[in-house]
């Protein structure tokens, strides 16, 4: 299968093209508008193999109300004229895709001052809800995580980067279970902040 994947989620704007049994992958980080970056990434790509893609799959989130909110309107928009369902995928599943803990731990992406989002994740499954909370809140587990200050990071966290490598490998694998034919279907995930 041909097919591109997108993930906006964070400060981090990456897209991968898979095309047969290679793939493709430009990101950037630390602009703002992922509007302009996301649309410069995608014309890196050959554009024959770029309009011959059979779904795209998107990263929904949690993270960046408006990295998500450009990403998935991109994602419609590019679905809609080539006539190609989306794959919508958790971020967290994506970071959580090469993790091999048989622990508990959180998977997290910076928001802002002293909040994350995060997901309890035990034994490489999801345990809870998925929330926007203090970062404090995760201090009893290791952290895999993005985007945080060097400040909030402690001798338990991780650095790991959103993919979309890692987004089109889950969809891919759950293709059938995941694809989202009705374009309108598509939401990203956001969470409000936990009083």
């Amino acid at each position: 299968m041909n097919y591109l994947s997108i993930d906006t989620s964070s400060k981090l704007c990456s897209v991968t093209l898979f095309n047969n049994d290679k793939f493709y992958i430009h990101e950037e980080e630390g602009k703002e508008g992922h509007s302009e970056t996301l649309s410069s990434l995608c014309k890196k790509f050959n554009q024959e193999k770029l309009k011959s893609i059979d779904f795209i799959a998107l990263s929904i989130g949690p993270g960046s109300y408006s990295g998500l909110r450009i990403g998935s309107s991109f994602s419609k928009g590019l679905a809609l004229s080539l006539g190609i369902p989306i794959v919508p995928v958790c971020t967290f599943d994506g970071i959580n895709y090469s993790l091999k803990n048989k622990n508990k731990y959180y998977i997290s992406i910076y928001s802002h001052r002293d909040y994350a989002f995060y997901q309890l994740y035990n034994n490489g499954k999801k345990s809870g809800q998925s929330k926007c909370g203090k970062i404090e809140n995760m201090l009893e587990y290791n952290i895999y995580g993005y985007g945080f200050d060097e400040s909030l990071k402690n001798d338990r966290f991780v650095n790991i980067k959103p993919s979309s490598k890692d987004i089109g490998q889950i969809a891919l694998n759950n293709f059938s279970s995941l694809n989202e034919k009705k374009i309108d279907n598509i939401k990203p995930i956001y969470l409000e902040i936990e009083k």
